[in-house]
């Protein structure tokens, strides 16, 4: 009886200490911690910004160009002084080509045409201007200044009459005088503004055709003030 019983209890041990092994079995086991990095990852590394890779280009380094340039302008013109009586303002137009040395001067040749205004009834008058035109040029970003003189000669044809009563004359001579400017950017390569000539045709002959007439002395050497619309190209 007594063994009955011990095998009894032995039995239900037994029972107990399998049941809690199956229940340890089926719990799941805790995660494990991840070890702790010693360092942070570091972050994506960002391309750095290129700054100075590509600068901006100024208005200064973009609007001039060594080489071929051209000056082409388009105003009117009067006659100062006493010279100008009974002449009123007429057009003028004007080219320079030359070459742009550098960025503050230029070499350039200068071709003038000016149509002059008599008071007096069927009178014309044309002159023709050729000149050396140097050039310096002021440029920074939102403008350019230009400046120099002019050093050239003049042909005056002029006309009076009508039918088999006209008159021909011609006069010819140098030119001294100065051109300024002030012109602003449009382009890559192109200047826009204006410009002002002031300069003194002194005659060395002037002939009256027909008549065999000509004078060398006591001619009036008249100055003339143009102001016109230019570009650089």
């Amino acid at each position: 009886m007594r063994s009955n019983r011990e095998l009894v209890i032995l039995a239900a041990v037994l029972a107990t200490a399998l049941a809690s092994n199956q229940a340890a079995a089926a719990e799941p086991a805790p995660a494990e911690a991840a070890p702790a990095t010693t360092a942070a990852a570091p972050a994506t590394a960002q391309p750095a910004q290129k700054l100075a890779a590509a600068p901006h280009r100024t208005a200064q380094a973009a609007d001039w160009h060594e080489g071929f340039m051209l000056v082409p302008s388009v105003g009117i013109h009067s006659i100062q002084g006493d010279a100008g009586q009974s002449k009123g303002p007429g057009l003028r137009l004007g080219l320079m080509a030359g070459s742009r040395m550098g960025e503050l001067w230029s070499l350039n040749v200068g071709f003038a045409f000016d149509k002059l205004n008599w008071d007096t009834p069927n009178a014309s008058d044309y002159v023709f201007d050729l000149g050396f035109n140097p050039l310096f040029h002021f440029p920074n970003g939102k403008l350019e200044i230009v400046a120099g003189p002019v050093l050239g000669v003049f042909l005056d044809k002029g006309a009076v009459g009508a039918g088999s009563l006209v008159t021909d004359t011609w006069t010819y001579g140098w030119t001294l005088g100065a051109n300024a400017g002030l012109l602003f950017p449009v382009g890559s390569k192109v200047r826009l503004g204006g410009l002002v000539n002031f300069f003194l045709r002194n005659p060395i002959k002037a002939c009256i055709t027909g008549a065999d007439t000509c004078l060398s002395e006591g001619l009036t050497s008249p100055k003339v003030l143009a102001l016109s619309v230019a570009a650089i190209l």
